[in-house]
């Protein structure tokens, strides 16, 4: 189910997952009755198609750092070995994401990954074992999310997705858009964390996913 099909700010009276689309909203993530954001983004062809191009020629490329914001771009540049102009503006995008994610977080560097996979690290529907946690999927199938008024709670770790879900499909977000996320170690969390997954990547395709945590 398309995010554009949601209302824009309350899916439903016992969902916790809200939209934003700016990145002062993503504060909004502190109130005790949200425990995920989607921050409606598009990607612009230009990114787009430098993305397609990391994913299609670095198979298994990993970045997996910890630092401010304001050093990912030369992160970006050592753990591919692109020339500059090749990433310039993924490593911008990175950049603006981790900022955002920084300033909800109240930290000065945060966790950063980028990762091009061609399988599926987290069939399970889980939540983090963190405070906070952020994801953008530049190429490929994106995360997929449960809605909190369909959601069994009790299912979770019993490897039954279907039940977890409450017989119903996974929301799903779009390319560009970032979600960010409440992990158990939220300290009013209480159990309600975000429940999610990462998605199945068909034969022969790629994804090129972002993932940002703190601490």
């Amino acid at each position: 189910m398309s995010p554009e099909n949601q209302p824009a700010n309350r899916p439903g009276p016992s969902s916790h997952h809200r939209f934003v689309d700016q990145a002062r909203e993503l504060l909004g993530i502190h109130r005790e009755e949200v425990n995920s954001l989607i921050w409606r983004r598009s990607l612009g062809p230009a990114l787009s198609t430098q993305s397609e191009a990391l994913a299609s020629t670095e198979p298994g490329m990993l970045l997996d750092t910890r630092c401010r914001p304001d050093q990912v771009r030369l992160r970006l540049l050592e753990a591919t070995g692109q020339p500059p102009f090749q990433v310039h503006l993924l490593g911008r995008d990175i950049e603006h994401l981790a900022h955002a994610f920084a300033i909800v977080a109240s930290a000065v560097s945060v966790r950063i990954q980028l990762e091009v996979l061609d399988h599926q690290p987290c069939p399970l529907f889980h939540v983090d074992n963190n405070v906070l946690r952020m994801l953008c999927t530049y190429v490929g199938p994106s995360t997929e999310y449960a809605d909190e008024r369909h959601l069994n709670r009790e299912r979770l770790q019993q490897n039954d997705n279907e039940g977890v879900l409450g017989g119903r499909s996974p929301l799903i977000t779009e390319a560009g858009q970032a979600i960010l996320m409440k992990g158990k170690r939220y300290s009013s969390e209480n159990g309600r964390g975000a429940v999610h997954r990462s998605p199945p990547i068909p034969p022969g395709q790629r994804r090129l996913a972002l993932r940002l945590d703190y601490p």
